[in-house]
């Protein structure tokens, strides 16, 4: 980790500076824990407050407006911006490479040049790892998997047999890729298990977070498309397919033969059922449930899930039920106090 002026690192992510380009900073921090050693960023408005009141060297900024007076790296998009700055600090850790004696390997396995092979590794027969690939401390690979170049696959990870991971592909600890699908057909005796006999395909360029679970195919392949980004503790069942570039928040879940498109997101414990098309850039909101299929371009909330603006006016609706239940109640009593004066009569 080195120093840099505001200026190169301006020039580093793609902004210009506002204020001192010759500032040196020698790390980047957070806006309350910054000091005049430090770059930070603010990419929101309601952070003017805090930015006002950082101590920090300069800031990486979207709007000019956002703190008056202060040295300022501007960029159209800060966080975007933000993770190449950080990548001048922080350079990702990288362990030597070398084969741990206390890794095991099956029969016809290949490993490509410089990999890291920590202890415990264990992998079946016929596997393939190609070059530069990390396998931290207890991964285990089944038969006949392969691991693309510049993977890393962290501590506890299990590939089962057959798995196909691409090129600088993360698996953080603990998740499970390959696993039997959930299938089971009613018979006289019970349930019985249908044999899953299929794969995982994962594209270049995927990060998976811990403790996710991707169920092999029953036939053919459950398949994660390049550039996909996978939130921990995530569910995705036999024979999906995901589209590229998608994104999947924690605790979402995608139930089997489901197709997800392009650019599809999944907040935080949104669920879709099986046997779905869901379209291109969709947007499934937080602990939503998408039923039916949905169109590209489709923003969908709630339980089942619906177009967000039905949505809204349905949630305004709700907001104003205690009063429409009094209303109800006020003209139920007064309708009920006209007909007992009808009965009656005149005095």
């Amino acid at each position: 980790m080195g120093a840099y002026t505001l200026g190169e690192i301006a020039s580093r992510i793609g902004g210009h500076v506002r204020g001192d380009a010759g500032r040196p900073v020698s790390g980047i921090k957070p806006l309350d824990q910054a000091g005049p050693d430090d770059l930070s960023f603010v990419a929101n408005v309601r952070y003017r407050r805090a930015a006002a009141a950082s101590l920090a060297a300069g800031l990486i900024a979207g709007d000019e407006e956002v703190a008056p007076g202060r040295n300022l790296i501007l960029v159209e998009q800060p966080y975007a911006a933000l993770a190449v700055a950080m990548g001048l600090f922080h350079q990702p850790e990288r362990p030597a490479a070398g084969i741990s004696p206390q890794a095991v390997f099956g029969e016809g396995t290949t490993l490509g040049k410089d990999v890291a092979i920590g202890p415990f590794v264990v992998a079946g027969r016929d596997c393939r790892i190609g070059d530069r690939v990390t396998l931290r401390p207890g991964v285990v690979l089944g038969d006949d998997v392969q691991i693309g170049e510049d993977s890393v696959l962290h501590p506890g990870v299990v590939v089962y047999r057959g798995s196909i991971l691409g090129a600088r592909v993360i698996v953080h600890a603990s998740s499970v890729i390959g696993s039997d699908g959930f299938g089971y057909a009613e018979a006289a005796s019970g349930r019985v298990k249908i044999p899953q006999v299929g794969n995982v395909v994962v594209g270049d360029d995927v990060e998976i977070g811990a403790s996710v679970t991707i169920d092999r195919a029953t036939f053919g392949s459950t398949v994660v498309g390049r550039g996909t980004k996978i939130d921990n503790l995530v569910q995705i069942a036999h024979n999906v397919t995901i589209g590229e570039e998608s994104v999947l928040v924690a605790q979402s879940g995608i139930a089997g033969s489901t197709r997800l498109g392009r650019a599809v997101i999944l907040a935080g414990q949104a669920g879709v059922a099986g046997h779905l098309e869901i379209g291109d850039r969709s947007v499934v909101g937080a602990k939503s449930a998408a039923l039916q299929d949905l169109p590209a371009g489709s923003f969908v909330v709630g339980h089942p899930a619906v177009d967000h603006r039905e949505w809204k006016r349905s949630q305004a609706a709700l907001r104003r039920l205690p009063d429409l239940v009094r209303a109800v109640a006020r003209l139920e009593t007064k309708k009920g106090r006209g007909a007992s004066r009808r009965r009656r009569g005149p005095a």
